[in-house]
């Protein structure tokens, strides 16, 4: 556990999310806050972007990857010791509660946005002076937690097999059905996967989009973490729209 939160502190309003509700254990029993540091890093935070940066600007909407070079430029506050900070949130909706109903939101892999912050002052959640400040030593500290472990895509070949509908993985399917919204993509399917050779099961979407592969498949993955796969591999194939169709169940 770091330091990061040394003093209970007691909520008078309620957690929005799962996420929350360790946070909120954790600062109210510091020994607690182990739990919430390692989730945080697998979870999505929300950040505000000025206008002039990615995700700031009029139009600039849906899912999409930082591309190198890009650099985001987060809204913040200031100190009373004059110090800027950049403003976190573990919910939307207190991005909004804090500046206003139009806000642009940017959603990241805590992990990631906490690296790019690490040398930063970070302010979570400070609307109604509910906030947990981290300082730079305490966000490397964080950081150093191990990302928790899941199944990655085994080497070999992979057999495809068509789902039965009354084994369709519906939690799967709406998430990636909704990701799909925001994302340019012609056509998808989800199957059921063998890898014989390493004798692992899992998960095989097969996306046929004329948008970048490793955006698409970024976007994917972030659109099911969280959910349970039981050890099972979830792999995802982008190629170009065109030629035969997938195997398994059509989801987009």
């Amino acid at each position: 556990m770091t330091d990061a939160a040394q003093t209970p502190i007691t909520f008078t309003d309620n957690p929005m999310n799962p996420l929350e509700e360790l946070l909120y254990a954790g600062l109210a029993d510091p020994a607690q806050m182990g739990a919430f540091e390692r989730i945080m890093l697998e979870a999505d935070l929300y950040a505000v972007p000025e206008p002039d940066g990615p995700g700031g600007a009029p139009g600039d909407e849906g899912a999409k990857v930082l591309r190198p070079g890009e650099q985001l430029i987060l809204r913040g506050v200031v100190l009373n010791d004059g110090r800027n900070t950049v403003t976190l949130f573990t919910d939307p909706r207190r991005a909004t509660e804090m500046f206003g109903p139009d806000t642009r939101i940017l959603a990241m892999k805590g992990r990631n946005l906490l690296d790019m912050l690490k040398d930063t002052v970070i302010l979570m959640n400070p609307a109604g002076g509910k906030g947990l400040m981290m300082e730079p030593d305490q966000i490397k500290a964080v950081l150093e937690h191990a990302p928790l472990p899941y199944s990655v895509r085994p080497s070999g070949p992979v057999e495809l097999a068509d789902i039965p509908e009354p084994n369709h993985p519906i939690a799967l399917i709406g998430r990636l059905t909704a990701a799909f919204q925001d994302m340019k993509v012609d056509e998808a399917w989800l199957a059921r996967a063998r890898w014989s050779e390493a004798r692992m099961m899992g998960w095989f979407l097969d996306v046929r989009t004329d948008a970048p592969a490793d955006e698409i498949a970024a976007l994917c993955e972030r659109a099911v973490r969280g959910l349970a796969f039981g050890g099972e591999v979830f792999d995802v194939s982008v190629s170009k729209p065109g030629g035969e169709k997938g195997v398994g169940v059509k989801v987009r």
